[in-house]
């Protein structure tokens, strides 16, 4: 059995793709319900055969047993981690979200991703129910339904999320939502990959070991900005030479105009969506005015305001003047569909 498996932190939970950090996990399930090399032997010998299967784990681990004791969640022995009873739907592709949300942050992963404790996950690649997630009028309804933490940061509590109204689309409705859910992942995935590539080669090719937060968002940058911001970081004892500087703009016409591109695709993509799952829950034009008038903080984008990096920045509403109860996502023909919230077990 493979041991060691990708894993994605709640802050790594982007909106349809995961950026994934290159994090891995040791994964050793619990004696109690997986057969190892040392299940079936003394506790006195456990040890041994633990080291002899996986020396390096085994090595890596030995210095933190002490700390790996204390644990009140662990397996049979110390470098276990506990029983689990749905192990198998991590390898599966599913749904992942955060923990804490400042956004509307729900990713499709296909690619048996793990996750730390940080992170919660459905046990389905249903594209719809990624855009129902990630939909302006979910947003507004979550506001009013989940708890609110710190900074206004929702908690996605499980018992509330396996009771959240999911609209049964007609078929047309859930074959367009589909063709722009695969679209936008796909984008979502090229732009990250892009950025990773980006800012290696500015590490490797201009020393820019410390990428400020405007170079981490490259998207926001023409050629202009993007070379004023390089040379900003480097600083002034280190001045850009004529070809560094050429290098660079021709880097931004190769890398980051096509990403700037693909951006502007991916945000009418999202207004097609957003109305797309309001025609789902069968929203009247009075309702979609509504959602907007009384938007709250961080509202993704579908709707009138000033977008911003992909949302709309609109006022906050009062305390909730406007009930869940009366709104389309509780009429009937809208199901209540459960959904199945497992999280990492680590």
């Amino acid at each position: 059995m493979e041991v060691t498996k990708p894993y994605v932190r709640g802050q790594d939970i982007r909106r349809w793709s995961c950026n994934w950090a290159d994090l891995w996990m040791v994964v050793l399930r619990s004696s109690v319900d997986y057969s190892w090399p040392w299940s079936h032997v003394s506790v006195d010998s456990a040890e041994a055969a633990f080291e002899a299967t996986y020396p390096s784990i085994h090595a890596r681990f030995k210095p933190m047993e002490s700390e790996l004791r204390k644990r009140q969640d662990q397996g049979r022995h110390w470098w276990e981690l506990r029983a689990c009873a749905y192990w198998a739907d991590f390898e599966k592709p599913k749904l992942l979200y955060q923990e804490i949300q400042f956004h509307p942050g729900y990713a499709l992963d296909t690619s048996g991703q793990y996750g730390n404790n940080k992170t919660f996950f459905i046990p389905v690649a249903d594209t719809y129910l990624l855009a129902v997630l990630n939909s302006p009028l979910v947003w507004w309804y979550n506001w009013r339904y989940l708890p609110h933490m710190k900074d206004e940061a929702l908690s996605p509590v499980a018992f509330l999320m396996e009771s959240l109204p999911i609209a049964e689309p007609t078929d047309a409705i859930r074959r367009k939502v589909e063709e722009a859910v695969h679209r936008l992942v796909e984008i979502t995935h090229t732009q990250q990959t892009t950025r990773h590539q980006l800012l290696d080669w500015l590490r490797v090719e201009h020393d820019v070991s410390k990428p400020s937060l405007k170079l981490r968002s490259l998207l926001d940058l023409d050629s202009d900005a993007f070379v004023a911001e390089v040379r900003k970081v480097r600083g002034r004892k280190r001045p850009l030479s004529s070809a560094a500087l050429a290098n660079l703009r021709d880097e931004h016409t190769r890398s980051i105009a096509p990403m700037r591109a693909l951006a502007t695709e991916a945000l009418r993509l999202e207004h097609r969506l957003s109305d797309l799952v309001n025609a789902a829950y069968r929203l009247t034009p009075a309702e979609i005015a509504l959602l907007w008038q009384t938007a709250p903080p961080r509202m993704p984008v579908g709707g009138a305001g000033e977008i911003t990096s992909g949302f709309v920045q609109a006022r906050p509403c009062p305390a909730p003047s406007y009930r869940a109860e009366g709104t389309a996502l509780n009429q009937p023909g809208v199901e209540r569909r459960e959904v199945r919230t497992p999280r990492n077990p680590g």
